[in-house]
């Protein structure tokens, strides 16, 4: 299998192993940025090189949100045959997820779980927050 078959190969399944929705991004230097999940969850970098496995993170700053992803793991993807690739690449993806939901909490007032960046500073979520009783928008 030559390079450019790979790497359509890996497109095919970084795309199959995210959480549903999956968002591509291509960039100019041929690379694709994967973002699965909604909320996200799991952020995919490959490259002609590299596939590089972050959990999704980032805060609210000035109500602007800063992505500051947290990286899992880094494969040089030309260097493995294509069974430790893609079992070590799933795994990173699993984990990354798991990473992600551990950090899920439950809104007292509502019952949903709501990712961290939309937790409140009171306690409750972001929409609880903005539903407080009397408050007239």
């Amino acid at each position: 299998m030559d390079v450019s078959e790979r790497f359509e190969q890996l497109i095919a399944f970084v795309s199959s192993q995210l959480p549903k929705p999956v968002e591509e991004q291509q960039g100019s230097d041929g690379s694709i940025l994967f973002t699965g999940g909604e909320p996200p969850e799991v952020i995919v970098h490959l490259t002609d090189q590299t596939v590089v496995v972050s959990e999704f993170a980032g805060a609210w700053e000035e109500g602007r949100f800063s992505l500051t992803p947290l990286l899992v793991g880094e494969l040089y993807w030309h260097a493995l045959p294509e069974t430790a690739l893609m079992n070590a690449l799933s795994a990173m993806i699993k984990g990354a997820r798991e990473a992600r939901l551990s950090k899920y909490r439950i809104c007292p007032q509502c019952g949903e779980k709501v990712s961290p960046e939309y937790f409140g500073v009171s306690d409750v979520c972001d929409r609880c927050a903005d539903d407080t009783p009397g408050v007239i928008h």
